[in-house]
């Protein structure tokens, strides 16, 4: 690729500037991706800067769309598009072998998927380079009733990869306990037991910065475990709560809101308790939520009254908050009506509807920079 030149034609003895690839890239990179999309629009070397394989690793990523899969017996990994996704990406994971079962998503985690291969095996890939490696079986004690792996995996704060192995067994008195074993991909095994609760954190999770961020089953709350202390192999827990309101009154049959990573933040999304209003918060500090963006959900719908009664008399809202990113200006919901699932611009009121299976689904942002434990595997591409 030629280097960009920039011509200076006004006044005297001006003279032409050159810029080499790298700087220009290393500048692009450092935009919001609304500002990014504009200039690529500038000239050609700008605009083949985001599609070449070994520049657009550092560029601003654009969001591909929707990976799920159906709760019938069809076990097959489908993908939902968005209009600006990448059309050369593998999302069906035919790169990784399955064996004798189909491969299973469980996690997504800024471009990384953690799947199940078969009854016991769990494998992390990236579907943007092809790579995936096999994590090594952990043995679960003889009262473990269930295992629960949550990937984490923040390429601003390291290029290796964690998976936490939550193990639930049966409390003597009743209840559950649950000890926490987590994997680096650094040194790829297990670690003794390195934290245990008996309360019911069990939700969805984020990893931000080194923090894996899991929520509760009914509780408004989040757990909090900082990065490994690999002198100590310890995990350090808090819990913060959650902004907005705790799962309503008895007669309110309302979910928590959605967690979503955006600009390098953990934000937390939920409805007002009319639903005509959505309510955008991020972290900020250690637990101080602020409020980004407060949207009307009523120009979305095109009418005043989101709430609704199911046959018990409990009131519900019209529509369920799936994924979220403030940088990209999206929004993802799920309208309960229809059974339907669609995206919104928060800037243009744009809709889109998307053809894809409302319940398990992950929203997908692929990363395109080969990773250090993937690279010494002889299974990559």
């Amino acid at each position: 690729m030629d280097m960009l030149k920039g011509d200076i034609e006004s006044g005297e003895g001006m003279t032409t500037t050159i810029l080499p690839d790298d700087l220009v890239v290393d500048i692009l990179s450092r935009l919001p991706l609304k500002s990014f999309c504009r200039f690529k629009c500038v000239c050609k070397s700008w605009l083949a800067f985001s599609s070449d394989p070994h520049y657009r690793q550092k560029l601003p990523r654009t969001p591909s769309g929707l990976l799920y899969q159906k709760r019938e017996l069809d076990t097959a990994i489908h993908f939902a598009r968005l209009p600006s996704s990448d059309r050369d990406i593998d999302t069906t994971l035919s790169f990784v072998p399955c064996g004798r079962y189909p491969l299973q998503v469980k996690g997504c985690s800024n471009g990384l998927l953690l799947c199940y291969n078969g009854v016991s095996n769990a494998i992390v890939c990236n579907p943007a380079t092809e790579e995936w490696m096999s994590l090594p079986y952990t043995q679960p004690g003889p009262t473990v009733s269930y295992n629960y792996l949550m990937l984490g995996f923040d390429p601003l704060w390291s290029q290796h990869f964690y998976v936490f192995n939550f193990q639930w067994s049966t409390a003597p008195i009743g209840g559950y306990n649950a000890e926490v074993k987590v994997l680096s991909s650094e040194d790829s095994t297990w670690s003794s037991c390195l934290w245990e609760t008996d309360d019911a954190f069990w939700g969805g999770s984020i990893f931000v910065n080194g923090v894996l961020y899991v929520g509760h089953l009914w509780e408004h709350e989040l757990l909090v475990l900082d990065a490994l202390d690999t002198s100590t192999q310890s995990l350090s827990d808090r819990t913060i709560r959650l902004p907005g309101f705790p799962n309503g009154p008895e007669d309110f049959c309302c979910p928590d809101g959605c967690l979503c990573l955006s600009c390098g933040v953990l934000c937390y999304a939920q409805q007002e308790l009319d639903g005509c209003m959505m309510r955008i918060w991020s972290l900020e500090g250690s637990d101080k939520w602020v409020v980004k963006n407060r949207l009307s959900m009523t120009n979305v719908f095109g009418r005043d009254m989101l709430l609704r009664t199911d046959s018990k008399g409990r009131w519900y809202f019209d529509y369920d908050i799936l994924a979220f990113d403030l940088e990209r200006e999206l929004v993802i919901v799920l309208d309960r009506i229809a059974v339907k699932v669609f995206s919104f611009s928060t800037s243009t009121g744009t809709e889109i509807w998307i053809d894809c299976e409302p319940w398990l689904r992950y929203y997908y942002v692929p990363y395109y920079k080969k990773l250090p434990a993937f690279s010494a595997l002889k299974g990559s591409r």
